[in-house]
């Protein structure tokens, strides 16, 4: 205990001037791991090549930044927290414009919103020592470096989230990001339970939690297999062929990021042989007087693809008794056309296929 003690006063002097995300680790080192290989983490033009390819096609840079390095001030920051801890614990509620929401901070650095269910009633919950088993075990509660309020709802509804991912519109009111298409908003499923679930591991080393809410951001870059259960296929034989149904089960439409592109790969395995089929794509094609072009300079849609609450895809192939229809569902980061555009058609990875779902029917 003394020596706990004692790392506590070594440490504060020097919470104004190190790292905020740093400070951080010393006491939820699992989570800062996740974090720190996390899009949040590499969300700057420094960690992001794709984004800062972007950049130099796009006029307004501050307002991207507003979203991509809110806690950037420096190259060190730019690299490091860009999006820091401290900055998503201390959004206190959403302001929603009909160009892009923004986020309305608490501006107190050392009083953090978080989501428990069983201190949900809870404001402040303070640092203190609690005994149990006729003070055989001692345990700690809350923190000794800030307080925690568990009391605001857009941690646990998943509005916290929508002040940068919800949408943003450009100077021809096109939205380039397209996550507040909502399916249905009755929907169990929030922006955190789905891409923030819970997972095996303490929380903090000043207590014992068998899990705690996935900081690396389950998604395109992490975990991606992970959200494979919340969408389902269906494969009906018909006179002509047969149709794939992909039904999503999120809150809004699947691959709607500027760039993205899904692809749904089909084959048929007959008598040992595999028949591939043409795969389909999904993605928002967007233009410019009548063209393609960028999404920022985008002034409307040519072309919608997207997944929303279900798809149909037809195919001519007839089938035989005893075939197989072998189907994945991935997505590249950027498409092939938009990586030219970019100078980045030479990474590999931006346009290889990551698969969120496969599944196989039998005929």
């Amino acid at each position: 205990m003394k020596t706990f003690l004692l790392s506590i006063f070594l440490i504060l002097p020097y919470l104004s001037a190190a790292s905020e995300t740093k400070i951080c680790q010393k006491c939820h080192p699992v989570i800062y791991k996740e974090y720190y290989n996390s899009i949040h983490r590499k969300s700057s033009p420094v960690n992001d090549p794709i984004y800062k390819a972007l950049l130099t096609k796009v006029k307004d840079t501050k307002k991207c930044a507003t979203c991509h390095s809110p806690s950037a001030h420096d190259e060190q920051t730019k690299r490091e927290e860009p999006i820091s801890c401290v900055y998503c614990h201390t959004i206190k509620d959403i302001d929603e414009k009909k160009s892009e929401n923004n986020n309305i901070l608490s501006g107190k650095k050392k009083d953090f919103y978080t989501a428990q269910v069983d201190k949900k009633d809870l404001k402040h919950g303070k640092y203190e020592m609690v005994s149990s088993f006729f003070g055989l075990v001692t345990k700690s509660q809350n923190s000794p470096y800030h307080q925690i309020e568990y009391n605001n709802e857009n941690y646990y509804n998943g509005n916290v989230c929508m002040g940068c991912h919800s949408h943003v519109n450009n100077e021809h009111n096109v939205d380039v990001i397209m996550l507040d298409a909502y399916i249905d908003i009755k929907d169990k499923e929030t922006c955190i339970s789905c891409h923030m679930p819970q997972i095996q591991g303490s929380k903090t080393t000043l207590s014992d939690s068998k899990t705690h809410a996935y900081h690396g951001i389950a998604g395109v870059h992490n975990m991606s297999k992970s959200l494979g259960k919340y969408i389902d296929f269906k494969v009906n034989k018909t006179n002509e062929g047969f149709i794939v149904q992909i039904i999503n089960q999120a809150n809004h439409a699947l691959f709607g990021t500027a760039n993205r592109e899904g692809i749904l790969e089909v084959s048929i395995l007959r008598n040992g042989k595999t028949i591939k089929l043409k795969p389909a794509l999904f993605t928002r094609t967007f233009g410019k007087n009548g063209v393609k072009s960028l999404p920022f300079e985008a002034d409307n849609i040519l072309k919608d693809t997207l997944i929303y609450a279900k798809k149909d895809i037809h195919y001519n192939s007839k089938l035989q008794k005893g075939d197989r229809v072998i189907l994945s569902l991935g997505f590249r980061l950027i498409n092939n056309e938009v990586a030219e555009e970019l100078n980045l058609e030479n990474i590999s990875s931006f346009t290889k296929v990551r698969y969120l779902k496969k599944a196989s029917f039998s005929f």
